[in-house]
């Protein structure tokens, strides 16, 4: 007898340290998973914030499902503690920007709480890396906190379910996966023939490593069945040999580390040339432009009189940079240029608007500079900014909300801010940009291509037969003399009619000018009048003498366009672009430029913009000249016309005709429908949504419990059969007594399990309701309906007494424990020496 006592005292004393054993074994292998897991998603931030995020979320993980093991939490408080532990460390660790100002700290708060409904949408719109924008990092918080608690919870507690740990823990790598780039990164070397990419290698290390640890973790659960049989039956089993578990291990050791290298080899070769379907690619970031109007079309618009001196905003700084643009135009559809194809999918990223994270990389041989831009009485969506964007930062407490509507496109330099709050006058943002170093020279360039890629049918007859009047060469020297002709004959004008008495403010500034009418738009047709007018002239007058050859009035608008069909005709790829000058650029077409920054509507033009074969794109400016007018020799020419009498007393004025309506500006605010403002009651319902929303997702799971359980409870007492009311209270006193901490029935019978749930109180109560159940379903007749009445009181008895026997905290835990809503198959069995009694508090 003793030295069975001595054998179970060192028994005893192996235990802890058989416990802690296991403990770290489980924790060791699921971390190495977590930490290819990382290894994964940091593409996606590539900021030293990730790195501080992940290990504080990994150890505060650890912290949390140790808790829950020592002080034998139920899933559901070990889940409450999680929850709370990342609202408390969510701004810190996901937001560290919003620590040194104060005025985002609510909106990066609410942006953590809205992150596990909305996080996903952030990830897949803004252009990656990500950095620490904003509360971007708030889903890999959430991800690196909840799955290696919920993980690291089933590996140390769970007898059955410890087999979902790793694939929870290779939810991290597929994450990091699914919401990656849209291509691979840069390949690594691995050894002297193995190659792969970084999402290659994660991959299958994570899955490596999961398959390692089930396999340990299944013989280690053998062994301890082993144990447990041998304690139980005195009979020793007999293992396998040492040498024979070596070969098994070595076989099988080798069988994987040959699938696995040769899935590494092979993979790259096998998916040459595929595209990577990754969420980012199913989601369409481009926004919906269709409905706002071309802002070629609304160009004179700039040159009224109310507009002409007004500032439109205002550019300080931005050192090296000679220009700002409005909008981007690369697509022409015979009617309008536009900024986006609308034929173009989800897949083409010539029109694919982002959302811009901490920062943009910028591109090669460019240099740095920045800009800070205070926005005066321009009005639109189409942000100015300079160069390549790289970072951009609203000022002023709706900053954040400036900067969620702030979309860039990076192939085209193009910025649009969406309405609400939009950009407004005096809004004022700092603009990180890179400049391009030294562009190359007109003359100089290379088309990319033999065969112009307009539309035939959308370029005009009259375009080709003057280009090929010209007797130009071809490539950079040829497209530099056609564009140099073309503003040399033609003649700016931004109106169809003016008053001659008081002409208007552009008409003034431009001295001694002889006024010609041009009419709006920048149409197929309009561009055909041009050159019509350019080729009769040439062909009327003839010589090269530019100054006798003037013949076509119209401004930037129809010149932008010309001139970008002429780059076609060359073989050249071009686009409009609408902005301003910052500086003189001493052009012999006396180009407006912004003095001192400061850009008004009459400094505004448009030129465009052609690409070499190198892929560099080159300014080109098309503004026609103004100091030669139109020549009267034409007017001699022309065919002699009918003199029509006019009677003053029937005349009416004849209205011009209707311009294409996809060539008109913006309607005027008295022909505006007005209402009335609803924006103050859409903030009211927007803040509150946010508000119920994250109400919702703290304590919407709370009241889900609670209200499964009202209408369980009240189906069971309002059961139509007698017979089922009474099994259901019975039931219901069950529920009761498990919610609050008692073992579930198990295999015994009702008598047996009132004595054990009643205490002093209500011992006589329970075996009522054990007699009343056993007799409703095993006599012969059906109970009085009035005993189900009298049973159900006695449950609500027995429920108010349960809930009396612990304080606010232990009933709490009661109404939302989730033990009574578990199968019975699932729910935890008794051990063997249970008193009977509740269990330990958790």
């Amino acid at each position: 007898m003793s030295v069975d006592a001595s054998l179970r005292r060192r028994s005893r004393g192996r235990q802890p340290a058989r416990q802690g054993m296991f403990l770290v074994a489980n924790a060791a292998l699921l971390d190495a998973l977590f930490f290819v897991g990382a290894v994964a998603v940091w593409p996606l931030y590539r900021d030293r914030a990730f790195l501080v995020l992940v290990t504080a979320a990994l150890i505060l993980a650890h912290l949390i499902a140790y808790a829950g093991l020592r002080r034998r939490w139920s899933g559901w408080w070990v889940a409450l503690a999680a929850i709370g532990v990342y609202v408390v460390a969510g701004v810190p660790l996901a937001a560290p920007g919003a620590l040194s100002r104060p005025d985002t700290l609510v909106p990066s708060l609410l942006g953590v709480l809205t992150a596990p409904v909305t996080g996903w949408k952030d990830l897949l719109t803004l252009e990656l890396p990500l950095g620490s924008y904003q509360a971007t990092l708030a889903p890999a918080l959430l991800l690196f906190l909840g799955i290696p608690v919920a993980a690291l919870s089933l590996a140390w507690r769970a007898r059955r379910l410890w087999v979902l740990a790793a694939p929870l823990g290779l939810g991290l790598t597929v994450f990091g996966v699914l919401f990656g780039a849209r291509t691979l990164s840069a390949p690594l070397v691995a050894g002297t023939r193995l190659t792969g990419a970084v999402e290659m290698f994660a991959g299958a290390s994570a899955l490596l490593l999961a398959l390692v640890y089930t396999v340990w973790r299944t013989q280690y659960e053998r062994r301890r069945a082993v144990r447990a049989a041998e304690d139980a039956s005195g009979v020793r089993a007999t293992g396998r040999t040492g040498s024979a578990l070596a070969g098994r291990t070595t076989i099988a050791a080798g069988m994987l580390a040959a699938a696995m290298a040769a899935g590494v080899a092979l993979a790259p070769w096998a998916l040459a040339g595929q595209p990577r379907d990754v969420l980012r690619a199913g989601v369409d970031p481009r926004v919906e432009l269709a409905g706002q109007l071309s802002p070629l079309s609304q160009f004179r618009q700039f040159f009224s009189d109310d507009s002409f001196d007004t500032v439109m905003f205002t550019v300080d700084g931005a050192s090296g940079a000679d220009r700002v643009r409005l909008a981007t135009l690369s697509y022409f559809d015979g009617r309008v240029a536009r900024v986006i194809d609308p034929a173009a999918g989800v897949s083409d990223q010539t029109t694919a608007f982002v959302r811009v994270p901490a920062e943009l990389p910028a591109p090669a041989d460019t240099v740095p500079t920045t800009a800070d831009v205070r926005i005066g009485a321009y009005q639109g969506v189409w942000v100015p900014t300079v160069g390549s964007l790289t970072a951009i930062a609203f000022d002023g407490g709706t900053g954040g909300g400036r900067a969620d509507g702030f979309f860039y496109n990076a192939q085209t330099r193009m910025g649009i801010a969406l309405p609400a709050p939009g950009l407004r006058e005096g809004v004022s943002y700092r603009q990180q940009a890179a400049i391009d170093d030294d562009p190359p020279a007109l003359a100089t360039l290379t088309p990319g291509r033999d065969t112009p890629q307009q539309d035939p049918a959308l370029v005009p007859e009259s375009l080709i037969a003057w280009i090929a009047a010209q007797d130009a060469p071809a490539a950079g020297a040829g497209l530099e003399l056609l564009i140099d002709r073309l503003r040399a004959r033609g003649l700016l004008s931004h109106a169809l009619t003016v008053d001659p008495v008081e002409p208007p403010q552009w008409a003034a500034a431009l001295g001694d000018y002889a006024f010609e009418p041009s009419r709006a738009g920048h149409s197929t047709d309009r561009i055909d009048q041009l050159f019509t007018a350019l080729l009769d002239r040439q062909n009327d007058v003839g010589g090269s003498d530019d100054t006798a050859l003037v013949a076509a009035p119209g401004d930037d608008e129809q010149f932008a366009v010309a001139a970008s069909l002429i780059a076609d005709q060359l073989g050249f790829a071009s686009r409009i672009v609408v902005g301003a000058r910052l500086n003189d650029a001493a052009d012999p077409a006396d180009t407006p430029f912004c003095v001192g920054g400061a850009c008004t509507g009459g400094d505004m033009s448009a030129w465009i913009e052609v690409q070499d074969a190198s892929g560099v794109w080159v300014p080109v400016d098309v503004t026609p000249q103004h100091a030669v007018g139109v020549t009267p020799d034409l007017e001699q020419r022309r065919d002699p016309r009918n003199p029509t009498e006019v009677r003053e007393e029937v005349a009416e004025p004849v209205l011009p005709a209707d311009a294409d309506p996809a060539d008109s500006g913006d309607r005027d605010d008295d022909e505006q429908t007005s209402g009335p403002d609803l924006s103050t009651l859409w903030t009211v319902l927007r803040v509150t949504g946010i508000a119920v929303l994250g109400l919702l997702i703290l304590f919407g799971p709370f009241a889900l419990v609670v209200v499964l359980k009202l209408l369980r409870r009240r189906s069971r007492r309002t059961a139509p059969d007698p017979v089922a009311r009474v099994t259901g209270g019975w039931d219901e006193y069950v529920d009761t007594a498990v919610d609050h901490g008692y073992p579930p029935p198990g295999t015994h019978t009702r008598t047996e399990l009132a004595a054990r749930y009643a205490g002093d109180e209500g011992a006589g109560s329970g075996r009522v309701l054990a007699e009343w159940a056993d007799r409703s379903v095993f006599a012969e007749t059906p109970p009085d309906p009035a005993d189900g009445d009298r049973f159900w009181e006695i449950v609500e008895a027995e429920r108010e007494r349960f809930a009396g026997l612990g304080g606010r905290w232990e009933r709490l835990r009661a109404r939302l424990s989730l033990r009574s809503l578990l199968p019975q198959g699932t729910r935890r069995r008794e051990r063997g020496g249970s008193t009977g009694g509740p269990r330990g508090r958790r």
